[in-house]
């Protein structure tokens, strides 16, 4: 009877074969990154971007070193600031012939005072060293962005208002840092002074 039995032509299923028709068990998401959250007391978080730490100084930062950043930002924006103003202003009494046609010659950047007033220059750059000096050493690390005028009447007396204050300068002060950054690198690329630039592109007119 066994003879006339059917005979098993297929194959028994290996380990192999069954290992391949289990399908692939989807990868588990990653969880997104938490986003930076900002100290508390520190001013300067605005949407949509709210505390920008991208590469998370902040949570690696103590107390100090925090308050260490927060004033270092202050006065590189303050400066900045001044140095935006140091550019369009000598660039438009050179556009005007203020100060002779000397003046920023031959093509009227403010970067050609390293070239035609090097010694203006120099004299400049040191009584801004010798102001820093001074504010270092008569100030202490907490309030070195004190610039002794709140004396004057220029803050306002209530709290919320005062941390507007704070955010405005901030927001100025990081934008006159991208501004000059970005005044120093065109005058390099074109060689054109900046108001120059400006007038070609139709955003002034003289």
């Amino acid at each position: 009877a066994a003879a006339f039995a059917p005979s098993q032509n297929g194959r028994a299923p290996t380990d192999l074969s069954a290992t391949r028709a289990v399908k692939k068990e989807a990868a588990p998401k990653k969880a997104p990154k938490a986003k930076a959250v900002a100290p508390d007391g520190l001013v300067g978080a605005l949407p949509p971007v709210g505390f920008f730490d991208p590469a998370g100084f902040a949570a690696k930062a103590s107390d100090a070193e925090l308050a260490r950043y927060r004033e270092v930002e202050i006065m590189h924006g303050r400066f900045a600031q001044m140095a935006f103003l140091g550019f369009v202003i000598p660039e438009k009494c050179a556009y005007d012939g203020a100060f002779g046609d000397d003046f920023l010659a031959p093509t009227g950047r403010a970067l050609e005072a390293f070239n035609t007033d090097p010694i203006w220059l120099a004299l400049t750059l040191g009584v801004l060293s010798c102001l820093e000096t001074v504010r270092l050493i008569e100030t202490e690390p907490g309030s070195r962005t004190d610039a002794k005028i709140e004396s004057i009447g220029w803050r306002p007396k209530s709290e919320a208002e005062f941390v507007n204050y704070q955010v405005r300068e901030l927001q100025n002060g990081r934008l006159a840092m991208l501004a000059v950054a970005g005044e120093i690198v065109q005058e390099l690329v074109n060689e054109k002074p900046l108001l120059v630039n400006l007038q070609d592109s139709g955003f002034v007119s003289f």
